[in-house]
Formats: structure tokens, sequence, C-alpha cells
């Protein structure tokens, strides 16, 4: 990809996809963060509710799947986010050596 062009937008090109897999990131540690909090908060509702016996042990057991469901829609985008971006990564990596390598020859 950014071998077939020159080298000054090369360069450039490299820049906007590690900009890009960036913006990728912090949009998946976004939904992450998000669903953590969520997670935490039907983890401490459900506990102060039982033991204020506003809920009964059904309930807690709900509100606890419930934190799991929230935790696993939270952590399997950011996943798939963070391996994608590595071997995007990786790629541009490899592509970038192959092509400095073979400037110098």
């Amino acid at each position: 990809m950014a071998g077939s062009l020159g080298g000054a937008s090369a360069e450039m090109v490299l820049s906007l996809e590690i900009e890009k897999s960036k913006l990728n990131r912090e949009k998946s540690l976004l939904l992450l963060d998000k669903s953590l909090l969520m997670y935490f908060a039907f983890l401490i509702i459900g506990v102060v509710g039982f033991v204020n016996r506003y809920l009964d042990v059904r309930f807690l057991n709900v509100m606890i799947a419930l934190s799991f469901g929230v935790l696993a829609v939270g952590l399997v985008p950011y996943m798939l986010t963070m391996s994608k971006e590595e071997k995007k990564l990786n790629e541009l990596i490899e592509t970038y050596k192959k092509n400095k390598n073979w400037r110098r020859s």
C-alpha cells in the first residue's frame, strides 16, 4: 500500500493509517470503559439491594447475569478491535521494512 507511492507521500499515508488505528483503539477503549462502569454499577446495585432486602436471591442472580452480559458486550469488541489493529500495524511495519531495505540496495 505505502510502497506504491513516493517517499514523502508514503510516509504521510503511513502516518494517517497509524492515526486511524489510534482512533479505532480509542473508540473501543471508550466502549470498554462504559461497559466496566455499568458492570460495577449492576453489581453494586444488586448487592446493596440484596443486603437491604429490596431484592430477593432470584433478582440478585439476574442482576449478576446481566452484569456479565454487559461486560461481554464491551470486552468482545475491544478484543476484536485490538487484534485487527495489531495485525494491520504489523503488516504496515513489514511493508515499511521491505521498502526501506529495497531502497538501500
